[in-house]
């Protein structure tokens, strides 16, 4: 729509009302019959200018207010969209990589404080996240543990890696058969080790942990079995395995899923750790959410004891 200046407007009405002057003479321009004489209407109503004007402002108004809409709010509809868990769960653990370039290393701190928690929220409530969200557990674990030192708090305590207290699990029976032997195997080499004594962090404590975790996995195992009207399945632990390798590596060995030498008694940890992983994830029908938060907390004990054992912490280590 052609819209004019204000001088124009109001000289337009001014015309309009008298009749004459420059309004007059742009009617008689515009007329559609130029060469034809004005035809006679009788006496002017002096009111019909001004019903005219007033006409003409309401229909200014209506079209105005029929082509204007409300305007949107940017980003409304995405705010006010309700979160799944697993965003929840992932906006928490990368909190601190969603901080600007420059700020305060304190500031980063504080925020990755969440994370190791919000991980294992997120391989329980995030389908197929449940590896990230183990092992990325035990990496902001070690990321807190260098800045708690540095800003002298106390680093994330290594706990048992166990299931005291877990009195169900649902999930397959063969990924708890699988776990066992991850648990009872690792036991056995740190065991052996530990004899030895030529292995750093390899210790008998260490050893009875996993395989006190390896009992209570084939305990829930004949549990879910027994309750399932199924007969007692045959123990899946060998109680004696070869580590002819390690015996012949016992201060550092080639590790295959990070393609680097490392630590022997970090690298039994961390073998321990994925091959707790591929046994819940190699399950046909996934487990619930509470069962998926207990095995990934159980597998990232494991992964971080290794990378304190030094095990390296990096995504090209960790996700290869």
């Amino acid at each position: 729509m052609q819209t004019h200046s204000p001088d124009f407007d109001s000289a337009m009405r001014g015309a309009a009302i008298r009749g004459t002057g420059s309004g007059s003479d742009v009617l008689s321009r515009s007329a559609p019959f130029p060469n034809r004489s004005r035809p006679h209407v009788g006496h002017r109503n002096p009111n019909a200018g001004k019903r005219f004007l007033a006409a003409l402002c309401v229909g200014s108004m209506l079209c105005a207010l029929s082509a204007c809409s409300m305007p949107r709010l940017a980003g409304r509809a995405e705010a006010e969209r309700q979160m799944s868990p697993c965003e929840k769960a992932l906006t928490t653990a990368t909190a601190s990589g969603a901080l600007p370039q420059g700020t305060p290393q304190l500031q980063y701190y504080v925020t990755e404080l969440t994370a190791p928690l919000a991980w294992i929220d997120v391989a329980g409530q995030c389908t197929d996240r449940f590896a990230e969200g183990a092992l990325r557990n035990a990496q902001s674990k070690t990321v807190v543990s260098l800045l708690a030192d540095k800003y002298g708090q106390a680093a994330p305590e290594v706990t048992p890696a166990r299931l005291d207290g877990v009195t169900s699990l649902k999930i397959d029976t063969s990924a708890l058969d699988d776990m066992a032997l991850a648990e009872d195997r690792a036991g056995f080499a740190l065991e052996v080790l530990a004899a030895r004594g030529q292995t750093a962090g390899a210790t008998l404590s260490l050893s009875d942990m996993h395989k006190a975790a390896a009992q209570q996995l084939v305990s829930l195992t004949d549990a879910a079995r027994g309750s399932a009207g199924s007969a007692s399945h045959a123990d899946p632990r060998q109680k004696v395995y070869a580590i002819d390798n390690l015996l012949a590596n016992p201060v550092a060995i080639a590790d295959n899923a990070s393609g680097q030498n490392v630590p022997t008694a970090a690298a039994i940890e961390m073998d321990c750790a994925r091959a707790e992983i591929a046994a819940v994830t190699g399950t046909q029908s996934k487990p619930d959410t509470d069962t998926a938060m207990i095995l990934a907390a159980l597998a990232a004990k494991h992964a971080y004891t290794a990378m304190q054992l030094g095990y390296p912490s990096s995504d090209a280590a960790l996700f290869r």
